[in-house]
């Protein structure tokens, strides 16, 4: 038995390494795959080479057994180990540091543009952080053995539109565009910031804290204002800029906006020959129901704006039946069973448009044409997907207007 523990002992430690990267496998991002999948390839190498001693040493079906056994028993502790271990990528968002001293003041205002988006890549980071967050305010209950192929199916999503989701590039676009716009209305710079990750919203603030600027206008391309935009602002009130002079101000979401609201419905009647004929369903992003009480704002706002769009395609020909709203999470009506109630009215065309997404997604690139295809209406009726609006001229004026802090003549959120 002594002389063949050395066997047992690799059987059992080249299966723990086996399981472990496997669940590495699911997780890693692409360009780290290969380095897995080496590992899980040698590790099973080794526990077949010590299987296959241990048959040749004691020749006796019940030992092989036991030794399968252990093999297996090692494997579902390697995969439960490095399983656990995910919870560690959730690195909670670093402390900033607010400087003592500013720069001379560049005698300028400064502009950070703000959007809720993916990352650009697949990140086991940001997946591991949104699964916590999901996990804390008690939506998504995961056992140990499932939450590896969360990551995986993340990962999958990001294959499926390409590898890379298009929304940081149009946000960065955006601010590139504002900063033309407004070099002549004394903004000294505009930079982009996300909502969480490493280019959040508070590291936007204080790089250009760092750089001097006293004024600072946050402006935000979203439709309506979310709990992770409220926590967002908590983390940039939470550096106390104004003890050192520095004015953070913060422009209304987009839901008020006429420009806004028009635009959107001007996008949908691009492919629309004949209103009579022709259903609409609009699509809102949606929060659960466990937020509302958090953020009820939130679905008041989306609802404001999908309405105020529905009214100005009814006043421009589409029967008010054939325009539905509907939401891509959380609420019902889904897209699909929407998209199935127009087609039941008679409408010869479909158009679907994701209203409340300004940027393009993930979700609106890959989820929602899903959920289009999944309500399989008859092939008679053709269906119009369309993308997020963010190269709208309209879009941009809206902004450059809040981001000057100039007060829209169209703007209905104070009315």
């Amino acid at each position: 038995m002594t002389q063949n523990a050395p066997y047992w002992i690799t059987l059992v430690a080249a299966a723990i390494v086996f399981g472990a990267a496997f669940v590495a496998i699911l997780v890693a991002r692409r360009s780290l795959e290969s380095v897995f999948v080496a590992a899980s390839i040698i590790a099973f190498a080794f526990a077949g080479w010590a299987f296959g001693e241990l048959s040749v040493a004691y020749d006796r079906f019940d030992v092989l057994l036991w030794a399968l056994g252990f093999g297996a028993a090692a494997f579902c502790g390697g995969y439960a180990l490095a399983s656990t271990l995910l919870a560690s990528l959730a690195t909670k968002t670093r402390r900033l540091v607010r400087p003592t001293t500013l720069p001379d003041d560049p005698g300028a205002s400064a502009v950070v543009l703000v959007g809720a988006i993916d990352p650009d890549v697949y990140d086991e980071r940001w997946t591991a952080v949104e699964l916590d967050r999901l996990s804390e305010e008690g939506l998504l209950h995961v056992s140990v053995a499932i939450l590896p192929f969360l990551f995986f199916a993340q990962k999958a999503r990001y294959r499926a539109v390409g590898g890379s989701s298009p929304a940081a590039r149009q946000l960065n676009w955006l601010a590139d565009r504002l900063a033309e716009a407004l070099a002549a209305h004394g903004v000294g710079r505009v930079e982009s910031a996300w909502l969480g990750g490493r280019r959040d919203l508070a590291t936007a603030v204080l790089k250009l804290v760092e750089r001097g600027f006293r004024s600072i206008q946050v402006v935000e391309v979203m439709v309506a204002g979310s709990l992770e935009l409220d926590e967002a602002k908590r983390r940039v009130d939470a550096l106390r800029l104004d003890e050192l002079g520095v004015s953070v101000n913060y422009a209304d979401p987009l839901w008020g906006s006429e420009r806004v609201a028009a635009l959107v419905a001007d996008r949908v009647m691009t492919v629309v020959s004949d209103p009579g004929a022709t259903g609409v369903v609009l699509v809102g992003i949606g929060q659960p129901e466990e937020r509302a009480g958090s953020c009820r704002s939130f679905d008041e706002q989306e609802t404001a704006f999908l309405n105020r769009i529905r009214m100005l395609l009814v006043e421009r020909g589409l029967s008010d039946s054939n325009v539905q709203l509907s939401w891509a999470d959380w609420h019902g009506p889904d897209v699909t069973g929407a998209v199935r109630h127009v087609a039941a009215l008679g409408c010869e065309r479909l158009v679907v448009m994701p209203a409340c997404f300004p940027l393009d997604t993930v979700e609106t690139m890959l989820e929602l044409p899903l959920a289009v295809r999944q309500a399989r209406i008859d092939e008679s009726t053709s269906v119009v997907s369309l993308s997020a609006w963010h190269d709208d001229s309209g879009l941009l004026e809206t902004l450059a207007e809040k981001a000057a802090g100039v007060p829209s003549k169209d703007d209905a959120a104070g009315r």
